[in-house]
């Protein structure tokens, strides 16, 4: 597989409906890998009316997997300019102050807003979870209820004495020196007159809003594709990105979603299988670590599991059963499913999840998609391993990040990413 930072920005106001609703004013915080795959296709059938075999290839075949792309427009102008460092998602176990919400400002000439900065919870709650089922060495009794308690009791409030709560949004971490921000996501309202569908002229007592992004935001996504696809991909998007011909979203036909489209390619080594490994053990380590500093074992009995993973969703994930059931979490048997491996060989210790409606509309056919129930995007599920990690187990985790889960991935749905790093950050940032 290959990668590329797609980057995104708009000339003119786009709106992406966040639902079919009719009276629905509201807005998609961000641009569905579907929306983006859908307007490249639509261009390139204009653009290359005679290329077939190359148009099977990018958009029919499901080999290439188009993103959805996320919010990347920041105050500070070094992060602004790290365009290959990636947008993710903030996991659903991220917190921040009540009052004053967000990363700590960086320290380089721009003027920020007071923030307290953000941490994870994910090791509070895996803590939690291992402690319920611990005994004391010396009674054999339950825990009690206050050392289980105290994980979550440290972090209950912010220093300036407001509580935490859930921080929710996309971030960017620099890779230069690691610092992580925030994007902003700059909307308003646009209102529109309804048309007469006889007269063609304007309906009286028809007036509708659309909230919209404005004109010049960034957005990201990486794009994941076969090395023998990244050169006609690459060559289409440099030919089309700025020619004015690429629209997304709604309202196109009034001069809305007009983009400007760059394409470049990734380091590969960040993605590599050594850097995979080290990521896994690391979080591996530290929550054990974690685990055995609040429950000692020379006085508590913790019975700790071989090896522990989260996995953290960075798209929705579209997974169904053989009845076409849809799935509204990942248990031990879903994993195992999704890495062919026995069903007991996993045991889930904590998750944080959510479902949502998935609507859209199909370009080439010109016709809406059948609605669809997704796991949300940030959902984070924590998994122990009833064996050891060892090489099959770790290529497995390798190729489901990689390749993805669930349906329709060549637009963008079931991205996840194994023992994401930032669940390690146990303190503010």
């Amino acid at each position: 597989m290959k990668h590329f930072s797609l980057n995104l920005e708009t000339i003119s106001p786009l709106a992406i409906r966040s639902d079919h609703a009719q009276a629905g004013a509201d807005s998609a915080g961000y641009i569905s890998g579907t929306a983006l795959a859908g307007s490249l296709a639509a261009v390139h059938r204009l653009y290359f009316q005679e290329g077939g075999e190359q148009f099977e290839q990018l958009f029919l075949s499901g080999q290439v997997q188009y993103p959805d792309l996320y919010p990347a427009t920041f105050k500070n102008e070094g992060m602004q300019g790290a365009i290959n460092d990636p947008i993710y998602a903030l996991p659903k176990t991220a917190q921040s102050c009540k009052r004053f919400p967000g990363f700590f400002p960086i320290k380089d000439g721009d003027d920020e807003e007071e923030s307290h900065g953000v941490r994870d919870t994910l090791l509070d709650w895996a803590v939690f979870e291992l402690g319920s089922a611990a005994k004391k060495k010396e009674t054999n009794q339950p825990v009690d209820v206050a050392d289980l308690l105290r994980p979550l009791q440290t972090h209950k409030q912010c220093e300036c004495g407001n509580p935490m709560d859930h921080f929710t949004g996309y971030y960017r971490r620099r890779s230069v020196d690691e610092k992580m921000m925030k994007a902003e996501v700059e909307t308003r309202l646009q209102t529109h007159t309804g048309i007469n569908r006889e007269t063609g002229t304007v309906q009286e007592g028809i007036l509708y809003n659309r909230r919209v992004f404005n004109e010049h935001t960034q957005f990201w996504g990486m794009v994941k594709l076969p090395e023998h696809l990244a050169g006609p991909l690459q060559d289409f998007i440099d030919d089309v990105g700025l020619s004015g011909l690429v629209r997304v979203g709604t309202g196109r036909t009034r001069g809305m979603g007009k983009a400007h489209l760059s394409i470049a390619p990734m380091e590969e080594e960040q993605y590599s299988f050594e850097a995979f490994k080290k990521n896994l053990q690391k979080f591996n380590d530290r929550l054990q670590y974690a685990a055995l500093q609040t429950f000692p074992a020379n006085r508590f009995d913790l019975a700790l599991k071989p090896f522990y993973f989260a996995v953290t969703l960075y798209s929705p994930a579209i997974l169904r059963d053989s009845l076409l059931r849809y799935y509204g979490t990942i248990n031990e048997k879903t994993l195992a499913k999704l890495l062919d491996m026995p069903d007991d060989s996993f045991q889930l210790v904590y998750q944080a999840a959510s479902t949502k409606r998935v609507t859209g509309w199909n370009e080439l056919w010109g016709t809406p998609r059948m609605n669809e129930f997704a796991i949300d995007t940030g959902s984070v599920f924590l998994f122990a391993s009833d064996v050891e990690m060892n090489d099959t187990l770790r290529e497995a985790l390798f190729n489901l990040e990689e390749k993805g889960i669930g349906q329709r991935k060549a637009e963008g749905f079931g991205r996840v990413r194994i023992s994401d790093p930032f669940h390690l950050e146990e303190e503010l940032r």
